[in-house]
C-alpha cells in the first residue's frame, strides 16, 4: 500500500486507461453491441458539428420507422417517416433529448473527424475526472489508503469499463455521479464549493435528465447541516446552467422546455405488457388478468397534433391515466426493476460473464456495503450517499430508464466497501468514527 500511495496518480491513471485500451483493442475499434441508442446520439452529434444543431436528419427517421416496424408491437406508431418515435418532427429543432452529450461528442467530432477514437477519448477523459473524484472523495473524509483503494476499484470496475466504449451518456453520468457527492459534501465546510455543486449538477443535468431528482437531496443535507448559504449557491448554480436550455426551447418551440420530450413516451411504453415482453419481463396472469384501460396502451390518433410539444403532451397524459388505473400492475413493475437492478445477474443480459461478474464482484460488494453502512448509520456523509443509492434505485425503478443492467451509482457501493476494508485493516487516519469504532475493538493502530 506505500508504494501504491508514493505513486498514487500514475497508479489511478495506469488502472482507469489500461483496461479501457485493451478493451478498445479487444473490439478492434468498433463500439461494442448491442447498438442501442448509439446511432442517435452519434447522428445528433455529427448534425451538431455541421451546424443543424439539436436535430433530426430525415434519414434518422427512416432507420427507425424501418427498424421500428420489425417488431409489431412498435409499429403502430412508427409509420410516418416524418416523426421519429412518432413525436418528433425531423429536421427540426428538438427538445427530445438532453443537448450535453451531442454538443461534447460534436466538439471533439470537429476536432478529429466523426470516429470511434473520439468517443473512446470523451469517455476516458471523464473517467479519470470520474476516478479522481473518488480519491478526493475519500481522501477528505476518510483517509489516503481507503481512497487508494476505492479509486482503484473504480477504475477498473468492468461494468464501468465496459460502457466506456459505448457511444452514450452512460460514462459520462457515471462519473460525474461522484464530483456531485465530492462538491456536495465539501459544501458542509467550504461555502464556495456549493456554487460548484450545482454548476456541475446543472452540467449532468443537460448530459442525463435524471438527476433533476438530485438536486432536493443535496439542499435537504444542506439545510440538515445548517449551510443555508451553500444550499441558496448550490440551487444558484444549478439554475444558471440550465437558463440556456430554457432559453433555446422558448425561442424554438414556443416553451421552456425543461424536461426532454423523449422521457413522456418512455414512461408510456415501460408500463405497456406488450412492450415489456420484448424485454423478457413477464406479467403474473393474476395481474394480466386486472389491467385497465388498456386503450391506452393503443398508440393514439395524432390528427390535428403537429408539434412535438402537442404529441408528447398527450402520451404523458396517456401514461398517467394508464398508471394511476392499475396502480398494482405499477407497484409490481416498480418492485421487479427494483430488484433486477440489485440482482448480481442485472435484468435481461444474456452474457454469462456479465452474469459472472455480479456474482463474484458486485454482490459481495453490496452485502459488504449493506453493513458497512449499518455500522456507520450515525455519520451524516454516509446517510447522504445511502440516500444518493436509494433516490437512483426508486428513480429507475418507476422509469425504467438510464444504465439498463447497473445503477450508475455503484460507486456509493465502492466507498462503503473501501471503508469496510480500512477499518479492518486499521486504516483510521482521519476517520470521524475512529473513536465509536474503536470502542469495540475493530480497529488497532
Amino acid at each position: 500500500m506505500k508504494l501504491l500511495l508514493k505513486y498514487r496518480y500514475i497508479a489511478v491513471v495506469l488502472a482507469v486507461l489500461l483496461p479501457r485500451i485493451a478493451w478498445f483493442v479487444l473490439l478492434g475499434g468498433d463500439l461494442p453491441k448491442p447498438p442501442r441508442d448509439q446511432s442517435v446520439y452519434i447522428s445528433m452529434a455529427g448534425r451538431v458539428a455541421t451546424g443543424e444543431g439539436i436535430s433530426y436528419s430525415s434519414e434518422m427517421g427512416l432507420l427507425r420507422c424501418t427498424m421500428a416496424r420489425e417488431v409489431e408491437s412498435l409499429s403502430n406508431w412508427t409509420r410516418d417517416t416524418e416523426y421519429i418515435f412518432g413525436i418528433i418532427p425531423v429536421e427540426t429543432p428538438t427538445a427530445a433529448m438532453e443537448p450535453g452529450y451531442p454538443i461534447l461528442l460534436a466538439a471533439l467530432f470537429m476536432i478529429t473527424g466523426p470516429c470511434t477514437g473520439a468517443v473512446f477519448f470523451l469517455n476516458s477523459i471523464f473517467a479519470l475526472l470520474g476516478a479522481w473524484a473518488v480519491w478526493k472523495l475519500m481522501s477528505e473524509n476518510w483517509g489516503e489508503k481507503q481512497a487508494m483503494l476505492a479509486a482503484l476499484i473504480w477504475s477498473v470496475y468492468p461494468y464501468y469499463v465496459y460502457y466506456s466504449a459505448y457511444a452514450m451518456t452512460d460514462m459520462i453520468h457515471i462519473s460525474l455521479l461522484p464530483v456531485i457527492a465530492l462538491l456536495t459534501i465539501r459544501s458542509a465546510s467550504k461555502l464556495s464549493a456549493g456554487f460548484a455543486s450545482g454548476i456541475t449538477t446543472g452540467i449532468l443535468f443537460l448530459i442525463r435528465s435524471t438527476v433533476l431528482f438530485l438536486v432536493p437531496l443535496q439542499l435537504a443535507w444542506l439545510f440538515f447541516k445548517r449551510r443555508w448559504r451553500a444550499a441558496l449557491l448550490l440551487l444558484a448554480g444549478f439554475v444558471l446552467c440550465c437558463i440556456p436550455w430554457l432559453a433555446r426551447n422558448q425561442a424554438v418551440l414556443g416553451s421552456p422546455v425543461l424536461l426532454p420530450t423523449k422521457g413522456f413516451i418512455n414512461l408510456w411504453m415501460r408500463n405497456s405488457p406488450s412492450m415489456l415482453a420484448i424485454e423478457g419481463i413477464g406479467i403474473p396472469d393474476f395481474i394480466e388478468e386486472d389491467i385497465n384501460r388498456r386503450d391506452l396502451l393503443e398508440y393514439p390518433p395524432m390528427d390535428g397534433l403537429d408539434t412535438e410539444l402537442q404529441r408528447s403532451q398527450l402520451l404523458m397524459q396517456r401514461a398517467r391515466q394508464f398508471i394511476i388505473a392499475n396502480p398494482v400492475l405499477f407497484a409490481y413493475l416498480t418492485v421487479v426493476r427494483a430488484g433486477l437492478f440489485l440482482s448480481p445477474i442485472g435484468g435481461t443480459m444474456e452474457n454469462p460473464a456479465v452474469k459472472l461478474v455480479g456474482i463474484l464482484i458486485y454482490l459481495p460488494m453490496l452485502l459488504i456495503a449493506v453493513r458497512e453502512a449499518l455500522k456507520r448509520r450515525k455519520d451524516s456523509r454516509i446517510i447522504f450517499l445511502v440516500c444518493f443509492f436509494i433516490l437512483y434505485l426508486a428513480l429507475h425503478s418507476l422509469a425504467h430508464g438510464g444504465v439498463r443492467y447497473r445503477l450508475p451509482v455503484d460507486t456509493i457501493l465502492m466507498v462503503l466497501t473501501s471503508l469496510f476494508a480500512g477499518r479492518k485493516a486499521g486504516w483510521i487516519e482521519n476517520d470521524t468514527n475512529r473513536e465509536e469504532l474503536g470502542k469495540e475493538g475493530k480497529l488497532r493502530e
